[in-house]
């Protein structure tokens, strides 16, 4: 909701801080007010805490302000680790929530073009099943690195992207070890959710890899209709 503040013909300003109203939050995800307030909050306290790791290779140059040395794009393959904001407020009663990211974020999210960051913001608050809405997350991560009607993905590189894990001891336990379980405890029921709610239609996911008989590999196929109408907006 922030991020579809901006003016995509124009870079963020210098401290700039988006304001979000529960108000208007309220309205897209159809919730009553004081739930959400109080998703507000909780969205903030958790997107205070976040990071995004980039590749040195593809990190952006900030944009650039007077007073500032020349950037140099970092040597070496590995990641860089980049807070989202510089901070986030609330204060009970007001009614909103204050967003100022992080300057190491803005040429990220100055990139982010007002109609695809709407459509993506009013289906994605709509998504209430953590399943469904990492899910659909993916399937808009796919399609902006252009792969517009399919992906394949291994069984568990899907369960990574959706979070279907658990680790003790650094070591890694997948959840739903028989696809069978998988497939129709979680993707099947995603993909409806995905498609009754969202602008991703025509949602298919086939096996194309197996194992010793365990699938493997699967391929989602989509189709996006770009011109779907969202009520009340």
């Amino acid at each position: 909701m922030a991020i579809a503040q901006l003016d995509s013909k124009k870079i963020v300003k210098q401290g700039q801080v988006f304001r979000i109203y529960a108000s208007e939050y309220a309205k897209i995800a159809k919730l009553e007010m004081n739930t959400a307030y109080e998703q507000l909050k909780s969205a903030t306290l958790d997107l205070q805490k976040q990071i995004i790791g980039i590749p040195k290779d593809q990190l952006l140059p900030p944009i650039p302000r007077s007073g500032d040395k020349p950037w140099r794009k970092p040597s070496g393959k590995g990641i860089r680790m980049l807070n989202v904001t510089e901070y986030c407020a609330y204060e009970d009663g007001d009614g909103y929530v204050d967003i100022s990211f992080s300057r190491q974020m803005e040429p990220y999210i100055c990139m982010i073009e007002g109609k695809y960051t709407t459509q993506v913001l009013i289906s994605s608050a709509r998504l209430k099943d953590t399943n469904a809405s990492n899910l659909y997350q993916l399937l808009r991560q796919k399609i902006s690195e252009k792969k517009d009607r399919y992906f394949e993905i291994g069984v568990d590189e899907l369960k990574d992207e959706l979070g279907l894990y658990t680790t003790k001891n650094k070591e890694k336990f997948y959840s739903y070890p028989l696809f069978k379980d998988l497939n129709k405890l979680v993707i099947k029921r995603s993909i409806e959710t995905i498609k009754d709610t969202t602008e991703i239609k025509n949602i298919s996911v086939e096996i194309i890899e197996r194992k010793q008989r365990k699938a493997t590999k699967l391929r989602f196929s989509y189709r996006v209709d770009d011109q779907m109408k969202f009520e009340g907006f």
